[in-house]
Formats: structure tokens, C-alpha cells, sequence
């Protein structure tokens, strides 16, 4: 099976991702309410567009680091959304990003971090359920 995570926010952290040397590529996808289990049992990560339903990372999980969100890593999650902002037309302040890590750090949600990423090629479907989900391996 893989883990799937679909986002309007990704772009900036493909871009960012992919601008690291093979072998380097590793980094989070964001904070997502999932089994902690069950994502870590997950060999790939894939990462998209909302619209279109266009996937544009693989990567594996990286299970030492994927976890619930600990309030004493805020810096580094806020960071992270910062960075998944940086290509909005409007300003995202960093109030806003605080505020918003800081309700994912109190309802226990999970950051999913991965290594190893690369472009993915070829055809995915969605099952149409929600924005984070799972599929069978073709």
C-alpha cells in the first residue's frame, strides 16, 4: 500500500525537495490528523496537487522521524509552513503559521517526514475519499 497526501501548499516543498542533491532529498509534508501506526508500516509517500489530482514526489517514509507533533519542535514546524506558503500570492504572516502549528500541536496530529524523494512519473488515481489516504501498490 502507499500513503498519499494531497495539498494545494505542495510546490513550494517539491521545488525545495527536488533542489537537493540526489540521496539528500529529504524533508516533512506537513501535519496530517493519521494513524501514527499505520503511516509508518507505509513504504511510499506521495505528494500532489489538489487539482488534477497531479502527484509529484515519491519518497519513503522515513519512520524515525515521522511522529506526533512535539510542541518542542514549533520552530521547526513553523518553518515548514512557512516555506509551503512562500509561493502564495498574498503574505502568509508568521503569526498566522504559529497559530496554525500550534492548533495541529494541540490536537496531536502527525508529521510525516520522508527521504530519498523523486519526480513521479506516470498515472495515479484518486479514491476520492480525503486528503490524506491510502491505495493498493498496481
Amino acid at each position: 500500500m502507499s500513503f498519499n497526501v494531497k495539498s494545494w501548499l505542495v510546490d513550494a516543498v517539491v521545488d525545495s525537495v527536488l533542489a537537493k542533491p540526489s540521496g539528500s532529498r529529504h524533508g516533512i509534508t506537513g501535519f496530517w490528523l493519521a494513524s501514527l501506526n499505520r503511516v509508518r508500516n507505509e513504504r511510499i509517500l506521495r505528494i500532489g496537487t489538489l487539482h488534477g489530482h497531479h502527484f509529484l514526489l515519491a519518497a519513503e517514509i522515513d519512520t524515525d522521524t515521522t511522529h506526533v507533533m512535539d510542541p518542542n519542535r514549533l520552530d521547526e514546524y513553523v518553518e515548514h509552513e512557512m516555506l509551503k506558503h512562500s509561493k502564495d500570492k498574498d503574505s502568509f504572516s508568521i503569526q498566522a503559521a504559529r497559530a496554525h502549528v500550534q492548533e495541529c500541536v494541540e490536537k496531536g496530529r502527525i508529521v510525516v517526514a520522508f527521504r530519498n524523494a523523486r519526480a513521479l512519473t506516470g498515472e495515479f488515481k484518486s479514491n476520492g475519499r480525503n486528503s490524506v489516504w491510502y491505495e493498493e501498490d498496481q
